[in-house]
């Protein structure tokens, strides 16, 4: 059961990932805005994949940041571009390459989600296997039937290193970090619900990467203009909106937008993240350290 677990969940990323590429596509080709933009940001790696970021060269204004795009791209240079009017984080180049090392990256992820998946259907059939030898009656062997002898502990075909990386460090890490952004989210929202004032503000900057924020101005009680960084999912918002948003006087930076459009995601979301790894973690500690005493030293 734990391998078709840990199937299901290296199987879930390359899914997900095919999906919404597959979705941006059409979507694009549904209602998507062709511009010519500016490459206002090229970002080389020499291990990894170069950032490239583009602002049409006419309104509505934003910069948005391209997953793949022609070879030949340079800072400053022109290039034209597809995005979703409602979601400028869905942007594409007419000229990306039909292949390239993201492409085969991901076409590699979507062959390992596979042979994952396989591996599951796999071990699904000798748990049926299983549980049919156990109700035949006493005495019947067929010839397919293991030898008999004593069953293998559990995890006894995983390496020590895998069972302390991914039953052990990967829950008890993940615990910690949820737990903190959980205590921050559940603060900070706090505060925005006892002592938020809502106020007019204009967006400053407007920037995409997928999901997008927006660097917003706004007055607050002393008569003075202060800046902070929302959140948005979803929306067309550009430079020189105008948009609604809650702060707290005491920390103006402490900002999120109001409305259905907000990317802060609830205080009980990460609260509920922290809970299931923390449940996940009081399960697989247990597990390993049970697996690792029953090994017999070399």
């Amino acid at each position: 059961m734990l391998t078709i677990c840990v199937a299901v969940v290296v199987a879930a990323f390359p899914a997900y990932a095919t999906f919404e590429h597959i979705q941006d596509r059409l979507i694009l080709a549904d209602r998507g805005v062709q511009v010519n933009a500016w490459v206002v940001d090229y970002d080389h790696v020499r291990r990894g994949w170069d950032t490239v970021v583009v602002r049409p060269d006419e309104p509505p204004y934003f910069e948005a940041t391209l997953n793949r795009w022609p070879g030949d791209i340079a800072f400053n240079s022109r290039i034209d571009v597809v995005y979703d009017a409602r979601d400028p984080g869905r942007i594409v180049a007419v000229d990306e390459p039909l292949i390239d090392s993201q492409v085969l990256v991901f076409a590699g992820l979507d062959l390992f989600a596979l042979l994952m998946l396989f591996r599951g259907l796999v071990a699904i059939c000798e748990l049926f296997r299983r549980r049919a030898r156990a109700r035949r009656p006493e005495g019947v062997v067929l010839q397919d039937d293991p030898p008999a002898g004593p069953r293998p502990h559990l995890l006894s075909g995983w390496q020590t290193s895998q069972i302390v990386l991914l039953l052990v460090i990967a829950p008890v890490l993940g615990t910690a970090i949820s737990g903190l952004l959980a205590a921050s989210a559940i603060s900070e929202a706090a505060a925005l619900r006892t002592s938020g004032v809502s106020e007019r503000a204009v967006v400053v900057k407007s920037i995409w990467e997928g999901a997008g924020r927006l660097d917003v101005r706004f007055p607050i009680q002393d008569g003075t203009r202060r800046s902070a960084e929302v959140t948005v999912r979803g929306g067309g918002y550009y430079e020189g909106d105008t948009v609604e948003v809650v702060y707290e006087p005491a920390d103006p930076a402490n900002a999120r937008l109001t409305g259905p459009d907000s990317g802060d995601y609830p205080p009980w979301v990460h609260a509920g993240v922290s809970i299931a790894f923390s449940a996940t973690a009081a399960v697989t500690v247990p597990t390993a350290i049970g697996a690792l005493g029953r090994r017999r030293p070399r």
